[in-house]
């Protein structure tokens, strides 16, 4: 019977053979490849107003088509000076920085490395009369190393790097977002405020005037001495509310302060009206609101696929759930072989006794590390990983119900906002009318006070229904860009 024949590879081959075959095995994977599941979404908003499901709702700079410039002023300022959006941004730089150093795992590492000692040593050799020596050394060298990625665990903690940092990038969008949101609602409230103040102020002058009229007709005798004090009651009631108006208005100029780091002088400047109260009538007052407060364009929200698929929050949480996937690999590959290959190469130098010695050391070959009794902790980690998996899986699912219901709810605020701007309107113009013709009336002495202070404020609440009704009719468009998620994306 013939023996095989045995082919002996050379020592010097055997290294490269092996990593041959290392690079052969390293398209190995402890598990599938990360495939984002589908997210279910709705066929169409319910709340929706559009007969036209494929409406399209503004991109990018949306604020500027408010075509309020104050408005877009302020949010280019704080885009320019935000510690919030700088906080993002920063989280963004440390995500790229980790994406970069899991990249270069992947690649060799070489070290070079030198040194040189000169050393007092024991003479042991008899030379000399000294019991001593001098003695000099020096070397110089390299070292490389790479770790043949057997199971991808090298591969897959890139991907989650890379998969992080692009979570944290749509986490900057989102503030973005958030941020020229924020900013818009504020001013808005601020310009509404500011109008309701001047409602105010009117209504005081006109009640002044009516007390002094009242305290002449007491004098001649016309009126019972009630009449004026229900009148002066009315007057420091007015003036009352007019301080809470005011005060209200002084905490929207504060908050738009923080949220752009801009001098409280400038967004007044900005955002305040300039005419004098004391020169216009309520009706004036309101038709500059109808002028000066925004009007947004009318536009419907994109198909909740696109919103769902664009959304910053939910890129975020998709990310998160990929780079979760990824963790559950490298956990998985921490319990496995490892190879790596090194080799090293070294040139070194002695000088004793007179003369000098040179002569060049080198290594290269495999090295293979298998944990062989961890206590259950590599079991442990892959448990870990799984969990914060599931966990991300599950926040993704929270955030696709919470941005379907924050879109539904701001379609229904924008219908509401817009009905009401045109109810609250008729409302005005009717109560305005009413009350000429009761303070004609009041004037012949056709009414009491009591019945004038009655039809006066139901043409207060119609005039600050009016312009709470525009507030919202804006703050309803940003609330539907802030849900769909629309922001534009900076270079």
């Amino acid at each position: 019977m013939n023996k095989p024949t045995i082919m002996r590879v050379p020592a010097a081959a055997r290294w490269p053979a092996v990593a041959v075959l290392a690079l052969f095995l390293s398209a190995c994977a402890t598990q599938p490849d990360y495939a984002p599941s589908t997210m279910p979404s709705p066929a169409a908003w319910e709340n929706s107003r559009s007969a036209n499901p494929d409406a399209i709702a503004a991109s990018g700079q949306w604020w500027t088509q408010l075509g309020d410039p104050a408005i877009a002023s302020l949010i280019s300022a704080a885009f320019a000076d935000s510690p919030t959006l700088a906080q993002a941004v920063a989280r963004v730089d440390q995500a790229r920085a980790a994406a970069g150093v899991a990249n270069a795992q992947r690649l060799p590492a070489l070290t070079g490395n030198a040194n040189a000692a000169r050393g007092q040593v024991e003479n042991t050799l008899g030379v000399g009369s000294s019991t001593t020596l001098l003695e000099s050394s020096s070397s110089i060298g390299a070292s490389f190393s790479w770790e043949i990625d057997l199971w991808g665990r090298v591969r897959e903690s890139a991907a989650a790097a890379q998969r992080r940092l692009d979570a944290r990038t749509a986490d900057a969008q989102g503030a973005r977002l958030s941020l020229a949101a924020q900013i818009a609602n504020s001013g808005l409230s601020l310009r509404a405020c500011a109008f309701s103040l001047q409602v105010r102020d009117a209504d005081i002058a006109s009640r002044e005037t009516e007390l002094a009229l009242t305290r002449q007709r007491r004098a001649v005798g016309y009126i019972a001495p009630v009449a004026q004090f229900s009148a002066q009651t009315n007057l420091a009631n007015a003036r009352t509310a007019r301080i809470s108006q005011q005060e209200q208005c002084t905490r929207d100029v504060d908050a738009l302060v923080a949220l752009t780091g801009q001098p409280a002088a400038t967004v007044r400047r900005l955002l305040l009206p300039t005419t004098s109260p004391a020169m216009q009538q309520s009706d004036e007052i309101l038709s500059d609101v109808a002028h000066v407060m925004p009007s947004p364009p009318a536009m419907q929200a994109v198909l909740p696929a696109l919103v769902l698929r664009d959304h910053p929050t939910l890129v975020s949480a998709e990310r998160s759930v990929a780079a979760a996937w990824s963790d559950i690999a490298v956990a998985r590959a921490q319990r496995l072989p490892q190879i790596s290959l090194s080799a090293a190469l070294a040139g070194q130098w002695l000088r004793a006794f007179g003369t000098t010695a040179a002569f060049t050391t080198w290594s290269a070959g495999p090295a293979v590390s298998l944990p062989l009794f961890d206590g259950g902790a590599g079991a442990a980690n892959v448990d870990a990983a799984t969990g914060r998996y599931l966990e991300a899986a599950a926040t993704l699912q929270s955030s696709l119900r919470t941005v379907v219901q924050n879109v539904e709810d701001a379609l229904a605020f924008q219908t509401s906002a817009e009905e009401r701007v045109q109810s609250s309107q008729d409302a005005v113009d009717a109560a305005q009318l009413s009350f000429r013709a009761s303070l004609a009336q009041w004037h012949a002495g056709a009414i009491s006070m009591f019945e004038l202070e009655d039809v006066r404020r139901q043409r207060q609440t119609a005039e600050e229904n009016f312009i709470a009704a525009k507030r919202d009719q804006g703050q309803a468009w940003v609330s539907l860009m802030q849900a769909t998620g629309q922001i534009d994306r900076p270079s």
